[in-house]
């Protein structure tokens, strides 16, 4: 089959999209999707659902995926596709777009089917994609210390490493405050699901209960630890 996995992706689901005994194998999702009868209407509903009743959908398939069920994974990576499509656009440095669609697609599968449920129940999208995001900054880290491949014939010197991508920073700097407890999993999640996903943080208020105005300040309090990690790391 020609063309990125994202398209291969995108033309499985047209076929899939419209099973009705597709559906019927993920019963819970279904009733939960306002009664869906296909899978295009699980879709529909989460595209068009506000954010609780989305996510009741979303923790039903990531349940139904870490329990070996690669249907409700397949669904769950759809409904998850432009958050990978940004981060497909993000991370340069793993290749060419094919190669970055594909790493991240891999990326958020991966993280779909090993969900840690009990310790995570909601927030489905945001920490699926932060996760990923997380593991394309680890299989990036070591590729950005190889030298640029170059005949020693040439005559030409070794290419200089170009600059780091500020999203690729941005993710190294989180894991490592939250590993050094600088800032929490949660304020890490903020800035990660609204700076990196580019969820809206009036969509992340809703999620979590609060008002716009304090994620603002939880995110401008983080990110003031944040700057001074990295005067520190200069």
């Amino acid at each position: 089959m020609s063309g990125s996995v994202l398209e291969q992706l995108d033309r499985e689901w047209a076929g899939l999209a419209g099973d009705r005994e597709a559906a019927r194998r993920l019963p819970e999702v279904c009733r939960l999707a306002g009664g869906a009868r296909s899978l295009g209407d699980v879709e529909r509903f989460v595209r068009a659902a506000d954010p609780p009743a989305a996510d009741r959908v979303l923790l039903a398939l990531v349940a139904r995926a870490v329990e070996d069920a690669a249907l409700a994974a397949r669904v769950l990576l759809q409904l998850l596709l432009p958050g990978v499509r940004r981060l497909a656009r993000t991370w340069w440095a793993l290749g060419d777009a094919d190669e970055r669609a594909s790493a991240a697609v891999a990326a958020v599968y991966g993280r779909i089917r090993r969900y840690p449920l009990e310790r995570r129940p909601g927030r489905v999208a945001a920490n699926v994609l932060m996760d990923a995001a997380r593991d394309l900054r680890r299989a990036v880290r070591p590729a950005r210390w190889e030298p640029e491949p170059w005949a020693d014939d040439d005559g030409l010197e070794p290419a200089a490493e170009g600059p780091v991508h500020p999203a690729l920073e941005l993710a190294a700097v989180l894991a490592d405050a939250v590993a050094e407890g600088l800032v929490s999993a949660g304020d890490a999640e903020l800035i990660a699901a609204s700076r990196i996903a580019g969820v809206p943080l009036a969509v992340i208020a809703v999620r979590r209960g609060v008002s716009v105005r304090t994620l603002q300040w939880r995110r401008r309090r983080a990110e003031a630890a944040l700057a001074g990690v990295r005067a520190v790391a200069a």
